[in-house]
């Protein structure tokens, strides 16, 4: 079956009540948050695709998204990039729509209305947008999560994450105008985002994917079950501390993190922001140095 530029095997019976979980990447995939999040519900609830696009190429510039060569029982098989969609049955509804969504380079309009198209055609009632982004935040304290909502009818329990409108102003991708359609045609809208420290750099921040889903917890029954990434997180997070020993200007850095942290308003939920030196600045460029392709930061401590 075709839904926009969708190729789409729908679900029988329909899902109940679902929610869509979205990550974006690369534009608000920082530490790959959104897809160890999505992954992990995935394997939690034992996921089936559904729907990926039918001519990704429409999309995307495969000299910026390569594809990959593999080899499969004996044969090399071509992986092309694109954007899939997945479904859960959990136990009890809401069921689950698992939206890993590529950002495309061209014919915007046409990819947004298509997976606009693909919600409306699952029945989804709630968008909710999960990413990550680095911001001036220590590795020592717990890690913020900001967000905003709209149409629920009563909050959304999130952990004691305090939810608040986005003021935020400048460069944005294309895709959002899939969370603008998404509350123009009355569903739900949540966005969570976990706030990375900035001088880290992981390809995989596990301590980051962990918070998202602790704010998810009660959304979808997954308090006190057992979630790797909080053990990875731990672990990834422990080795920074035996490092500020030997690297001065990461130990300045992180205490001063720390100490605009410690003392922001406890009323004000916006993140902290903190006015760097410029020998501090320097260092950060040099930790950025190795931007990759598809927008991720490598490089660390």
């Amino acid at each position: 079956m075709e839904v926009g530029w969708f190729d789409f095997e729908p679900p029988d019976p329909p899902l109940r009540n679902p929610h869509a979980l979205v990550m974006l990447r690369p534009w608000i995939n920082v530490g790959n948050v959104g897809s160890i999040v999505l992954s992990r519900l995935a394997s939690i609830y034992e996921s089936k695709e559904i729907a990926q696009l039918r001519r990704p190429g429409h999309f995307y510039d495969f000299t910026r998204y390569r594809p990959e060569m593999k080899w499969v029982d004996g044969e090399r098989e071509i992986t092309t990039p694109n954007t899939k969609i997945e479904m859960v049955r959990r136990p009890e509804e809401p069921d689950l729509v698992l939206v890993h969504l590529l950002e495309p380079h061209s014919n915007s309009e046409d990819f947004n209305e298509s997976v606009l198209a693909m919600l409306e055609a699952l029945g989804v009632t709630t968008y909710i947008s999960v990413g990550g982004m680095y911001d001036s935040v220590p590795h020592s304290r717990p890690l913020l999560v900001t967000g905003s909502s709209r149409g629920w009818e009563i909050e959304p329990d999130l952990s004691g994450v305090t939810l608040s409108r986005s003021r935020y102003e400048g460069p944005t991708s294309a895709t959002n105008g899939i969370g603008v359609g998404a509350t123009q045609r009355g569903l739900a809208t949540l966005t969570v985002m976990v706030h990375l420290p900035m001088y880290l750099q992981l390809d995989n921040d596990y301590a980051g994917a962990a918070r998202a889903i602790e704010a998810l917890a009660p959304l979808y029954g997954l308090k006190g079950m057992k979630i790797p990434e909080v053990e990875l997180g731990e672990q990834q997070y422990a080795q920074v501390t035996p490092a500020m020993s030997n690297n001065p200007r990461l130990a300045e850095m992180v205490n001063r993190f720390e100490v605009e942290y410690d003392s922001r308003d406890q009323d004000d939920d916006s993140p902290p922001s903190v006015e760097l030196p410029p020998e501090i600045e320097r260092f950060l460029d040099e930790v950025r140095g190795g931007d990759s392709e598809d927008g991720q930061t490598s490089g660390g401590i």
